[in-house]
């Protein structure tokens, strides 16, 4: 009798895995399908070598994908967005992370060579937003090869999933979501991999002097720039201390209160009030190590 109920669950075992293949499976296919019809759409040249969708944890992933325009191109080596495992609906997902390995850029920009000293730049990229309550929030970290690291964070209050999604359907406008919307947090982290030699070399060139001068002069500029103590101990300072010792540069915006998106426009219209800015905005600039 037991030995008949193991097979039983044994049996019943196996039929639920290869129905979830077969599932899988069809999900590909058809996905596949609709994907490839809206990339055909695109004014762009678009291939990839692999593509498998996960249906148990809901994520996408592409291997060797290629965007190709006129003036550009993009190559992925493994392209990777997860999406909430319970969202299986068309339309915006509450959460969301892509992350790009192996990423090379192209671009038609004779800047862009003669800053670089290449066409094209490799880098890597995670990112991801998500909604909690009224509170979204965003999280980016950029890795340029020979280049620079970029990390960032945004929180905004009073910004919920409900809101952006009319947006997004066109039931409301953007102005509503800034109305709406109110700045709590803001980072962002600059780390240097050669860009700030690079434009030194560049910069020089450009004036027909030395790297060595250029810096200097960057230096007499935040020197005239920021004579206000203030607006020195919160942005000057380490501006000067990283133009000396180019490492990494933290940009911090903590508002005493959340300030309304419409608030933090304003500020910004025409020429703004850079001490206004700093205050109202708990806005300070720091080496970091």
């Amino acid at each position: 009798m037991r030995k008949r109920a193991l097979l039983a669950s044994l049996l019943l075992i196996a039929s639920l895995v290869s129905l979830y293949f077969a599932l899988e499976a069809y999900a590909n296919v058809k996905l596949k399908e609709k994907i490839d019809r809206r990339l055909r759409k695109l004014p762009y040249a678009v291939s990839y070598s692999y593509f498998h969708y996960n249906l148990a944890l809901n994520d996408l992933e592409f291997k060797d994908f290629s965007l190709r325009g006129k003036l550009f191109y993009v190559k992925v080596s493994d392209l990777k967005v997860d999406l909430p495992f319970n969202f299986r609906k068309k339309g915006f997902p509450p959460y969301l992370r892509v992350s790009l390995e192996g990423a090379v850029v192209g671009l038609n920009l004779p800047l862009l060579d003669e800053l670089l000293g290449e066409s094209s730049f490799s880098f890597d990229l995670n990112g991801w937003y998500t909604f909690n309550g009224d509170r979204f929030s965003t999280y980016l970290f950029l890795k340029i090869k020979k280049v620079a690291d970029v990390y960032t964070e945004t929180s905004v209050e009073n910004l919920s999933y409900s809101a952006v999604e009319r947006f997004l359907e066109g039931r409301t406008t953007v102005n509503s979501l800034i109305n709406r919307g109110k700045l709590d947090r803001f980072l962002f982290v600059f780390r240097n991999r050669g860009i700030y030699e690079r434009f030194l070399s560049y910069a020089a060139k450009q004036e027909g002097t030395t790297p060595g001068k250029v810096r200097e002069e960057l230096l007499k500029m935040v020197e005239r720039n920021f004579k206000d103590p203030y607006l020195y101990a919160n942005l000057g300072k380490a501006l000067e201390e990283f133009i000396e010792k180019p490492n990494c540069l933290k940009l911090e915006v903590n508002p005493p209160v959340p300030v309304s998106l419409r608030e933090v426009k304003k500020l910004f219209v025409s020429r703004p009030n850079l001490k206004k800015v700093v205050e109202e905005l708990g806005v300070r600039l720091t080496v970091c190590r």
